[in-house]
């Protein structure tokens, strides 16, 4: 299994999230695991199925814990990633808004959102606060989590 969502609750509410999600894949993905990170509030979804699969049918419903779902598009260990892997996820001239969080590791959040705006800039892609697709590139501990969806 590999990771496929990143999803986010209000810290407290992390069993309500797990059962929430956990239901609406279940049905599709019986082995499916939807697990703490061990940061208040943020769970990682793990299936066998393809991200776009789950993340298609999880954004059918409506919940009452859940309060944001990212597609895992692109995942792997912090010192291996490659960040013109990132470019495979945009196109050119495309405007994105570039969310950076970083768990576990202090200082890295702005070395690394400097270090993606540079490789987004291959492809002409601009951050724009205010556009309606978000590039959301997650670091818990030292796993790097990236995504794209609507904002």
């Amino acid at each position: 299994m590999k990771p496929v969502l990143i999803v986010t609750c209000r810290a407290g509410n992390e069993d309500w999230c797990i059962e929430e999600i956990g239901n609406v894949i279940f049905p599709l993905n019986h082995s499916v695991k939807v697990l703490r990170t061990g940061y208040p509030g943020l769970l990682i979804v793990y299936s066998k199925l393809d991200h776009r699969r789950v993340y298609s049918l999880v954004n059918r419903y409506e919940y009452g814990f859940v309060e944001r779902i990212v597609p895992v598009v692109i995942y792997s260990e912090l010192n291996k990633f490659d960040p013109r892997s990132i470019l495979g996820l945009v196109v050119e001239n495309e405007e994105v808004k570039l969310k950076v969080r970083v768990r576990g590791i202090r200082g890295l959040s702005s070395r690394l959102w400097k270090e993606i705006i540079n490789v987004l800039s291959e492809k002409n892609v601009k951050h724009n606060s205010k556009a309606k697709t978000c590039l959301y590139v997650e670091v818990i501990n030292n796993m790097i989590y990236i995504g794209k969806a609507n904002c």
